[in-house]
């Protein structure tokens, strides 16, 4: 089975849309190793924990299979005006044909994943079944929720989400009735103790609830300027 999960964070660049700032890749192809890729400010890259790839460029031999590389080379997916200079790129050659390929820049990355349909695919970019008309972000929403549950959680620990005022505004004011009750039940079964304990990470999860299907939900919630 292949499992990927991402952090998703904003960044000075993006207006309050996130960008990816870390992968982690595991599973049973990759006999439940854990390979952390991230941005340059995120630090090393990592395999169960412990630094890899340190060199640049640099190659590593996965146990049980599989390659991983560092180097300048390989197409970009971001078409944007990057110095060729300043590519730092990890390949991933994985079993059961799967290639991962992981752009780092400074504060967020860029990849592409390239593998055969798997059983029960799905994920924040779609289930691969070739109809975009279910990949809504409601509807991705709707089947694996706005939170990896406590027991799936690939990373160490959760990362911590910034709740403001102008957030708990908007909450207060837009999330309530039906909405609410729905994002309450949803967020409970994600968010098991101990992370339901925190009311932080659980107003993040109502508020993504709510309001994931805006992207530009925080620019809205700066308008209630509390």
């Amino acid at each position: 089975r292949v499992k990927i999960q991402g952090v998703y964070m904003g960044t000075k660049w993006t207006h309050g849309l996130a960008a990816t700032s870390k992968i982690v890749v595991s599973g049973s192809f990759v006999n439940n190793h854990k390979i952390v890729v991230g941005s340059l400010e995120t630090g090393a890259i990592t395999v169960d924990g412990q630094p890899v790839l340190a060199g640049f460029p640099s190659t590593y031999p996965l146990e049980g299979g599989g390659t991983l590389r560092y180097d300048a080379n390989g197409e970009l997916v971001d078409k944007a005006d990057h110095d060729p200079s300043t590519k730092r790129i990890v390949h991933m050659d994985l079993s059961s044909h799967v290639r991962i390929t992981v752009m780092r820049w400074e504060n967020y990355i860029d990849f592409k994943i390239e593998m055969p349909q798997q059983p029960d695919q799905d994920g924040s970019c779609g289930n691969f079944n070739g109809r975009a008309d279910d990949d809504t972000t409601e509807q991705i929403m709707e089947r694996l929720g706005a939170r990896v549950a406590d027991g799936e959680l690939l990373f160490q620990h959760r990362h911590v989400v910034a709740f403001t005022a102008e957030m708990q505004a908007m909450l207060t004011a837009q999330c309530t009735g039906t909405a609410l009750t729905k994002a309450q039940a949803e967020c409970s079964r994600e968010l098991p103790a101990p992370s339901a304990a925190s009311p932080n990470t659980m107003n993040s999860c109502l508020f993504d609830h709510c309001f994931g299907y805006n992207q530009h939900a925080l620019r809205t919630a700066k308008t209630y300027g509390v």
